[in-house]
């Protein structure tokens, strides 16, 4: 069943009004740190750390292309905005580059993870410094954390 007001959800959420060039209709975006990032812009984010992943490793584009099943001009694109990178896609370039993809959402988007540019930060190294760590480890650290917070039940419902 859908909510029945819309508006209050938009309020609620922080969610202004604005346009991007994409779009023709008006659309509802939560503001980052330095205002709203159009959708290009976020793309070509996208298009620079997953040059950097790959200039990282040494690669170069036929090479990275050849893993990823394209062609290296099609693969270019990717590396300069032209076409949009996929969900699926991004999984494929994260497992052939060796990163996470909270890295490149953290990019285009860190204020997703923090109400601060500060709190952003510290959480995103926090989450690498997790996916890192060994089992052993993982485990005993949210056991630990469980202990000092317990979960609260109105948080996960809403998840």
């Amino acid at each position: 069943m859908a909510i029945k007001d819309v508006r209050a959800y938009i309020d609620k959420h922080g969610l202004v009004e604005t346009r991007d060039d994409e779009i023709e209709k008006p659309l509802y975006r939560k503001p980052g740190f330095e205002g709203i990032r159009s959708f290009s812009e976020m793309e070509r984010i996208f298009s620079r750390v997953i040059r950097e992943k790959r200039d990282g490793h040494n690669l170069n584009r036929a090479q990275t292309a050849m893993m990823v099943g394209l062609h290296e001009l099609i693969f270019a694109r990717y590396e300069r905005a032209f076409s949009k990178l996929t969900v699926t896609r991004l999984i494929h370039l994260a497992e052939i580059l060796g990163f996470s993809p909270i890295e490149l959402l953290y990019a285009a988007a860190p204020h997703l993870f923090g109400d601060s540019q500060e709190e952003a930060d510290d959480k995103v190294k926090l989450m690498l410094r997790i996916l890192n760590m060994p089992a052993s480890t993982t485990q005993s650290l949210l056991r630990l954390i469980e202990g000092l917070s317990p979960p609260d039940e109105d948080k996960m419902a809403q998840r």
